[in-house]
């Protein structure tokens, strides 16, 4: 059976697949046939991108994490302190055993203006989005501008790594719940979208509960969606694994906590740095 009929089977006969998690296996699938792109790309590993994938996810009762494989917890819960603290050395992330950023910073652990520091102070200017984005929600919900950028040309330079998620917009829907929009120029499908898309929640969440609402919907778009040439042997074996309902979560105070996490076994693949 080959890759295509195996997310076929598990899709049409799985009736535990999340939304989430077929959305994902299709994106992931395309990226590894014709439809791609092969990049010889800056890490010298080589990659098949392909363009413009869209995820949309439902969090109001349920936590996206992948099931087919297991993911870690204090990754992106360590990763969303990390970056709400407006924090630019892995210290913090180091101490929790997170090395996600290990191979970017310098001998002192520091990486440069990258993600927090634009949101808490962007450009060095003392912008703080993030509460400028709270207190917009809360003083004028209908405003178009609920909006954090991560994206500073005049910093570029200075960073250990451009960003890859740029962009956040949020949205208060009819219902009167918040629902949030993610632009990701670039995403390792299969190592580092799980993660992003588990550290977005976590931020939608988090704005939720500042500002008053319950969080709905996440809706992801990624411009340049690949996978390495190193991670082709880790994709087929995460391609063949049953999956299962999302866990359950509970989130207080800026707290996460997941319930009833079923899942796969633990595959990895090698970073491209």
């Amino acid at each position: 059976m080959n890759i295509t009929d195996t997310i076929m089977k598990n899709t049409n006969l799985n009736s535990k697949l999340s939304s989430y998690e077929a959305q994902y296996k299709r994106i992931l699938e395309r990226a590894t046939t014709d439809d791609a792109v092969y990049r010889n790309d800056r890490t010298g590993v080589g990659c098949n991108s392909i363009f413009s994938q869209n995820i949309t996810i439902d969090i109001s009762e349920r936590f996206p994490l992948i099931t087919g494989r297991k993911m870690f917890e204090k990754t992106f819960k360590t990763e969303f302190e990390w970056f709400i603290n407006g924090e630019t050395n892995i210290k913090r992330l180091q101490d929790a055993g997170v090395k996600i950023w290990d191979a970017w910073a310098d001998e002192n652990g520091e990486l440069g203006p990258v993600y927090g520091y634009q949101l808490r102070n962007f450009n060095g200017a003392g912008g703080d989005q993030l509460q400028a984005v709270i207190t917009s929600l809360k003083t004028n919900p209908d405003s178009r501008r609920h909006v954090i950028s991560l994206w500073n040309p005049l910093q570029l330079h200075q960073m250990a790594l451009p960003p890859c998620y740029l962009y956040f917009q949020f949205f208060v829907n009819k219902y009167n719940e918040l629902d949030m929009f993610a632009l990701q120029r670039s995403g390792d499908m299969f190592l580092g979208i799980p993660y992003d898309v588990a550290l977005f929640s976590m931020i939608l969440l988090y704005v939720a509960e500042q500002t008053g609402y319950k969080a709905s919907k996440l809706s992801l778009q990624i411009i340049d969606a690949h996978v390495y040439s190193n991670q082709d042997e880790a994709i087929n074996e995460y391609l063949q694994q049953e999956t299962y309902h999302l866990p359950k979560y509970s989130f207080k105070d800026g707290k996460l906590e997941i319930f009833d996490y079923k899942h796969g076994p633990v595959i990895k693949a090698q970073v491209a740095v």
